[in-house]
């Protein structure tokens, strides 16, 4: 995962997706990444399944205490992120929301 000129990290968590496998889950000041183990056993790399801005999430949630739910723009299905502490994750995204004025 490369970050863009005066893009910062805010969170990372370890994180699980039905979808896209095991990995990373990274919230920067513009974007939400996963970056995924891939490979085998001997041969592991990573690669950035989901890389959305901010500013393209309609409605996030976290109804299951481990679960984080996103709705993204143009999705019909919302994507659900497994993490440790959903509940600060949906905090920390709707408070950037709210600075950029989208919520």
């Amino acid at each position: 995962m490369e970050l863009l000129p005066g893009e910062k990290i805010i969170m990372q968590d370890d994180a699980k997706s039905d979808f896209f496998g095991k990995g990373i889950l990274y919230m920067t000041n513009t974007r939400i990444l996963l970056d995924v183990k891939t490979g085998g056993f001997l041969s592991k790399t990573t690669e950035v399944k989901l890389d959305k801005a901010l500013g393209t999430i309609n409605a996030v949630s976290a109804p299951g205490g481990k679960q984080l739910q996103m709705q993204f723009e143009g999705s019909v299905e919302p994507t659900n992120i497994y993490v440790a502490n959903a509940e600060k994750w949906e905090a920390a995204i709707k408070s950037a929301l709210a600075v950029s004025g989208k919520m």
